[in-house]
C-alpha cells in the first residue's frame, strides 16, 4: 500500500513539473513575441520627391529612423529632394527601422569642361555626358573634317576647354558637315518619348525643334510624341543640323502597366 501511494505521488510530481515547464514555456513565448513585435509590421512610405526638411516629421509618424547615405545631382529634380531609398516604398519592416535615403544635391558641383575638339560627334556626346555635361543643339558648318566637332558653346558663346561649368549644363557643338550639301532620311518619332526622340535625332545628327505639349501633360516624363514637324510623309530627307518640331500628349493608363 506505501509502495501504491509512493508511486501516486511520483506520477502527481511529474503532472506538475510538466504543467510547470508548459506554462514556463507559454509565458517565454509571449514574452518573446512582445520583446520582438513579432507580426508587428509597418509598411515603408515612398520618400521619394520628400524634401529633406520634411524626413524627420514623416519617419516619426510611422515610427522609423533614416539615414542620408548619398547625394546626386540631377538637373530635372528638385534640389534637396529624395531620389532614391533603401528599403523601397511598400516594403514590411519592424518598427524603428533605419531607412537608407539618396538626395538630389542641394549645392551644384563643377566640373572642368573636357577637351571634345576634333573628336567625332558620337566620341564628344559620351565623352561629355561622362563628364556630367548635356548635349543641346548641333550646329553644321562646311568643313573638311565631316562630323568632327569643331567648337563647343553655351547659351551662344564658345567656351574653352577646362573651362569651369556647372554639372548639368548644356553644351551646343558646331560640327562639319563637309563640303557638300549632305542630307539624311526623316526619322519616324511617333510614339517616342522626349528621351527617346533626343537620342535618335542626335545619332541622325539633327535636332528637337519646337515642342508642344497637350494641356493634360503635367510631366514631360510621361508623355509621348503624336506629331512631329516635317513628318516622314511629306519629305525623305533633310539637310543635317536641320529641326524637327515635335508635339507631346499624355501616354495611355494601359502603356505604362
Amino acid at each position: 500500500m506505501f509502495k501504491v501511494i509512493k508511486d501516486r505521488s511520483l506520477v502527481k510530481n511529474l503532472l506538475f513539473a510538466a504543467m510547470t515547464l508548459f506554462l514556463l514555456f507559454v509565458v517565454w513565448l509571449k514574452w518573446l513575441d512582445i520583446y520582438t513585435n513579432h507580426n508587428d509590421f509597418i509598411k515603408v512610405p515612398d520618400f521619394n520627391g520628400i524634401h529633406i526638411t520634411s524626413l524627420d516629421s514623416l519617419v516619426a509618424s510611422h515610427t522609423l529612423r533614416y539615414e542620408i547615405i548619398d547625394s546626386v545631382f540631377y538637373k530635372s529634380e528638385h534640389k534637396g529632394v529624395v531620389v532614391a531609398q533603401d528599403p523601397l516604398p511598400d516594403t514590411d519592416v519592424k518598427k524603428n527601422r533605419k531607412i537608407y535615403l539618396t538626395i538630389n544635391s542641394l549645392k551644384v558641383r563643377k566640373v572642368d569642361f573636357p577637351d571634345v575638339f576634333d573628336l567625332t560627334l558620337r566620341q564628344a556626346v559620351s565623352k561629355l555626358q561622362k563628364n556630367g555635361l548635356e548635349v543641346g543643339k548641333l550646329e553644321y558648318r562646311a568643313d573638311i573634317a565631316t562630323n568632327k566637332v569643331l567648337a563647343f558653346k553655351v547659351n551662344g558663346i564658345e567656351i574653352e576647354i577646362g573651362q569651369e561649368l556647372y554639372h548639368g549644363t548644356t553644351i551646343d557643338l558646331v560640327v562639319g558637315k563637309g563640303l557638300s550639301n549632305e542630307k539624311v532620311k526623316i526619322p519616324n518619332l511617333i510614339g517616342l518619348s522626349r528621351v527617346e526622340a533626343n537620342i535618335v535625332l542626335k545619332s541622325t545628327s539633327l535636332n528637337v525643334g519646337l515642342e508642344y505639349f497637350t494641356n493634360e501633360v503635367l510631366d514631360s516624363n510621361l508623355a509621348v510624341i503624336y506629331k512631329q514637324y516635317p513628318n516622314t510623309t511629306e519629305s525623305k530627307e533633310i539637310s543635317i543640323g536641320s529641326s524637327i518640331d515635335v508635339y507631346f500628349k499624355l501616354l495611355e493608363k494601359d502603356t505604362l502597366l
